[in-house]
């Protein structure tokens, strides 16, 4: 899986010389968790929903008349901005960003293409990533077997039984246990969810989690 075809777009972005209250008044506008930071058509700098946040909460706290003016009137987008952020290309892969993120402590990163910022990837992309390839919101039987050792073949003998019943595997994929075998995590479209349970089983295989 690619960046670009799983990112935002990049509908908006703001100068440096624009103001920081108007970030703030386009973070919360549009939901946004991030906004690149763009002079003629480059990408100068990032702001954050949280940086732009803070500083909003700690003016109002203050109660101090000069801060507010100072906030809302003269504090640009270029004193707060992160300078340089860290960037993924569209090119890249989800997997390698999701390592990007976890190693960096990093959940958004803008995304580029070349020279030009056009999307956002975050853990909030990644989430709905997972939400679609999981169909959540959809009913399905949800199968997991556990202990598999995984070897040539083996995910095909597992759809063969699970054919077997007429059923549509709509997702297949497996996790790492830590000792050298695998979970097999199946979401089906089945009838009979019940009578797959049970072939499996007949298969040798460990059932962990069955939800019919």
């Amino acid at each position: 899986m690619l960046v670009k075809n799983w990112m935002l777009p990049q509908h908006y972005s703001i100068s440096s010389d624009a103001l920081a209250v108007d970030a703030v008044m386009l973070i919360r506008e549009h939901d946004l968790k991030m906004l690149p930071v763009v002079d003629e058509g480059r990408l100068r700098g990032v702001v954050h929903r949280r940086d732009l946040s803070e500083a909003a909460y700690c003016v109002s706290e203050s109660g101090d008349v000069c801060e507010v003016n100072y906030f809302c009137n003269k504090l640009k987008v270029k004193d707060v901005m992160v300078r340089m952020p860290v960037t993924v290309s569209v090119d890249d892969a989800v997997e390698e960003t999701l390592i990007k993120g976890r190693d960096m402590m990093m959940s958004t990163f803008p995304v580029m293409d070349g020279e030009r910022a056009v999307g956002v990837v975050s853990d909030r992309e990644i989430f709905v990533t997972l939400f679609k390839v999981l169909e959540a919101g959809t009913k399905r039987t949800r199968i997991t077997l556990t202990g598999v050792t995984l070897e040539k073949g083996t995910l095909s003998d597992i759809l063969r039984v699970v054919d077997g019943y007429n059923a549509i595997a709509r997702a297949v994929f497996t996790v790492s246990d830590g000792n050298g075998n695998v979970r097999v995590v199946l979401r089906l479209q089945t009838e009979d969810p019940e009578a797959i349970r049970k072939g499996l089983e007949d298969s040798g295989y460990t059932i962990l989690e069955y939800a019919p």
